[in-house]
This record gives C-alpha cells, sequence and structure tokens, in this order.
C-alpha cells in the first residue's frame, strides 16, 4: 500500500513538472503589443526600444530557454507563432528592414535568435516548422515581416485557450482587408502570400479561391465561384510597418 502511494505521489510530480515546463507566460509579450502596436497593426518600435527593451529581451530570453517537448499542438503553435514575431520585432531594434532583396535575405534568412535551445531565423520557424508541422494555412496571417503588406501585428500574444479563434479571425481580417485582397465585382486581386504559399492553401481547400471563400461574405463567395481561373496579384508593399516617427534610430 505504501508503495502504491509513494509512486502515485511521485508520478503527479512528474505530470506536475511536465506541465510546467509545457506551459510558456506570454503575458509579457502580450503587455508589449498591447503598449506598442495600434490599431492598424504598426509598431512603435522607438518607443519599444527606448522605454522596455529589457521586459522585451526578458521575453526573449523565455523563448530561449523553453523546450516544447510536451507542449500540446496550440500551446507549440502558439509559442512557434510568437516567437517568430518577436524574432522579427528583435531584428528591427537592431536596424534591419525587408525594404529591399538583399535586406529581406539578410533579415528572414541570416538574422538569427536563439528559441527553443537553437539558433534560428524567421525562415527556420516558417518554413521548417510552423508550415511543416502543423499544416495550418492560417498560419500566414498571423506571422507578421513587419511590412506594409503583412498582415497586421495583433495587439496580443497567440494563446493555446484562445488559439483557434485567433487564426480564424486573424484570416478573416487579413482576407477582408481592402488594401490587401480586392475582392469585388470590377476586381479580383489578392495578396501575393496566396501566390508564393499556393501549395498550402490547395491542400488544405482545394484551390486559393476556396479558402478563400471559407472567410468571406455571401456577395464575396459569388464573386470567387464566378471568377475561379482569374486571380489577379496586388504589388506587395515591403515599406517597414513602423508607426510615425517610430523607426529605429
Amino acid at each position: 500500500m505504501w508503495k502504491r502511494i509513494t509512486f502515485g505521489v511521485m508520478w503527479s510530480v512528474v505530470l506536475s513538472t511536465n506541465l510546467s515546463l509545457a506551459a510558456v507566460d506570454h503575458s509579457v509579450w502580450d503587455t508589449l503589443l498591447k503598449r506598442y502596436v495600434d490599431a492598424d497593426g504598426r509598431v512603435a518600435y522607438q518607443d519599444l526600444k527606448t522605454k522596455d527593451l529589457a521586459a522585451f529581451e526578458g521575453y526573449l530570453k523565455t523563448l530561449a530557454e523553453t523546450s516544447v517537448d510536451g507542449m500540446s499542438e496550440d500551446e507549440e503553435k502558439a509559442f512557434w507563432i510568437n516567437a517568430y514575431n518577436a524574432l522579427i520585432v528583435s531584428g528591427v531594434l537592431e536596424g534591419n528592414t525587408a525594404e529591399g532583396f538583399i535586406a529581406r535575405k539578410q533579415f528572414f534568412s541570416w538574422y538569427t535568435l536563439k528559441v527553443a535551445g537553437q539558433d534560428r531565423s524567421a525562415d527556420d520557424i516558417e518554413h521548417k516548422i510552423l508550415r511543416v508541422k502543423f499544416n495550418d494555412p492560417r498560419i500566414h496571417f498571423t506571422i507578421v515581416c513587419a511590412s506594409g503588406s503583412c498582415p497586421e501585428l495583433r495587439q496580443e500574444a497567440y494563446v493555446a485557450a484562445q488559439l483557434d479563434a485567433q487564426l480564424t479571425d486573424a484570416t478573416r481580417r487579413f482576407i477582408n482587408d481592402p488594401s490587401r485582397n480586392q475582392i469585388t465585382a470590377q476586381q479580383l486581386a489578392i495578396s501575393k502570400i496566396f501566390e508564393w504559399f499556393a501549395e498550402d492553401f490547395v491542400k488544405r481547400a482545394g484551390s486559393v479561391p476556396d479558402f478563400l471563400i471559407g472567410f468571406v461574405d455571401a456577395e464575396k463567395q459569388q464573386i470567387l465561384k464566378n471568377k475561379q481561373h482569374e486571380l489577379d496579384y496586388l504589388e506587395y508593399n515591403w515599406t517597414l510597418n513602423a508607426q510615425d516617427g517610430q523607426r529605429v534610430s
């Protein structure tokens, strides 16, 4: 009896320890997003660097030291989305932007931070983890490359308990934003994200228009059904998503 009780207690401790290791506190990141991101997803980079750099670096340290082992799928997916966005913000604070072909290569492929114990670039997180492991094209509307045509940076951290709703909301907001997708009777011109990652949307929904149909109103659904083969793609705006006067000096 004593052995069985002791084993049960020990097993409970192990389970509790694993859960505590798996759970990541994104509250600091959440606070910073609420404080420095406006309603249009633009960032006050200079203010963040001047006023809250220590808090941000503390969050980056958390990301560096976290192990994803033992996380649920939603916990891990939220972790990598937040890590991507934090890495991009860190890159901007260090003087990087995507405003130029070579600059994009440097920013997305060469700039790295330690995340989950390894040095990783934005491309590593997007193409080797998020796209490969989770097979959820809604992710494309949550990771933000700090540019005008990218999805808006959300004013809150992604968290497991709300993740499905957050992913759907981010996707719907992006698709229905006329500055990023023009789905009208006169014009069907959509973001280059749907061209660059067409295979992800086809894999999920059968075609890019069929994916879009799941996130628009009845009028736009009919437009997409009638113009399945008439897609054009909007020119991508790589201008930094900084609030006025908030580029890092």
